[in-house]
């Protein structure tokens, strides 16, 4: 995924995504060739997906897709498409990778030090170009997921 496009897609959309190093680090860049938008994501806003609803999708995200599938996903019905790719600071810890799940193209992200993961399908990507820096911050509000344990 480092360098080169990893495309995620289904009837309803289209997502590119891709590891970046920039000067401030790592980066998960997601682009949405349909609308030509982009949004860089670093290893704490990845994480921060790990942990949300898809009540917390509805409730956050501008206009959030209509189509996204976000039905929880069974281990044992994940087959692996690729490896994992790394994302860390000194922040957080993910490990992302594409998927097949529900007979489609999933992006699978995994917080290993906080135990959780969610697999995003590619009209719940292409939306997240389309967020501001406020939606991500809000998924923060909870720096450690919901279980705030850790």
């Amino acid at each position: 995924m480092e360098n080169e496009y990893t495309e995620i897609s289904n009837a309803s959309a289209i997502a590119r995504l891709r590891k970046v190093r920039t000067g401030h680090g790592v980066r998960l860049e997601i682009h949405s060739p349909e609308t030509d938008k982009r949004v860089y994501l670093d290893p704490l806003n990845i994480e921060s997906l790990a942990w949300q609803t898809p009540e917390t999708f509805s409730n956050t995200l501008e206009a959030p897709p209509e189509a996204a599938d976000t039905r929880p996903v069974e281990e044992e019905y994940v087959d692996a498409e690729n490896e994992y790719t790394e994302f860390s600071n000194e922040f957080a810890y993910t490990l992302v990778r594409k998927v097949r799940a529900h007979d489609e193209a999933r992006l699978e992200i995994r917080s290993p030090k906080l135990d959780y993961q969610i697999y995003l399908d590619a009209p719940l990507l292409e939306s997240l170009t389309r967020q501001t820096s406020q939606t991500f911050s809000k998924f923060l509000e909870e720096p450690y997921g919901p279980r705030g344990d850790h």
